[in-house]
């Protein structure tokens, strides 16, 4: 499922953020953010990916958790990479930065890998909560969102296809005291 942010939600972590939902249990749930790209290059932030293969490829701001832990996120028809976890149609979350190149060399198009650092993540019960007070709106996940959209746009396409209601924030500013 995708996480919506619900365009009241102004805690800077997450105002206009599109979250996958990765794990979700009675111990809690994970998720990263979808749609905040950082500056920085995936060959700057891990030594064993070669520059040729990630010249376009950036890191993901994940979330607000262990921004010093790097998670991968790829679509594929199958399973490539041990130690993943399917997570949504066609996208697998995990496994070992050890064949983190491998996978990039492998993969159809480098618009077929993420990289996020740090993650989302709630204890249990808090996320259901958050829902309960209409901060997050739910829709299926889709792979196109993650891997084939400009980023700007994620957040606000999925909030006007919720209906007309929402249809005014999809030219929403990221800051709206800029409107």
């Amino acid at each position: 499922m995708f996480l919506i942010a619900d365009p009241k939600l102004r805690d800077p972590n997450f105002s206009q953020t599109v979250i996958l939902l990765c794990e979700h249990d009675d111990q809690g749930s994970l998720g990263v953010v979808v749609n905040r790209p950082t500056t920085l290059r995936l060959s700057e932030a891990i030594q064993n990916v070669s520059d040729s293969h990630s010249i376009t490829d950036v890191l993901y701001s994940g979330g607000p958790v262990q921004p010093d832990h790097i998670m991968t996120l790829y679509r594929a028809e199958k399973k490539q990479v041990p130690e993943s976890e399917h997570i949504a149609t066609g996208m697998y979350l995990g496994g070992s930065l050890a064949v983190l190149e491998d996978m990039i060399a492998s993969l159809a198009s480098t618009n077929s890998i993420r990289a996020y650092v740090g993650y989302a993540g709630w204890s249990s019960n808090q996320l259901e909560s958050e829902l309960g007070e209409d901060s997050w709106k739910l829709v299926p996940a889709d792979q196109k969102f993650v891997f084939d959209m400009e980023p700007a746009r994620v957040w606000s396409t999925l909030l006007a296809s919720l209906g007309e209601e929402y249809s005014i924030y999809e030219s929403m500013p990221p800051d709206p005291t800029m409107n």
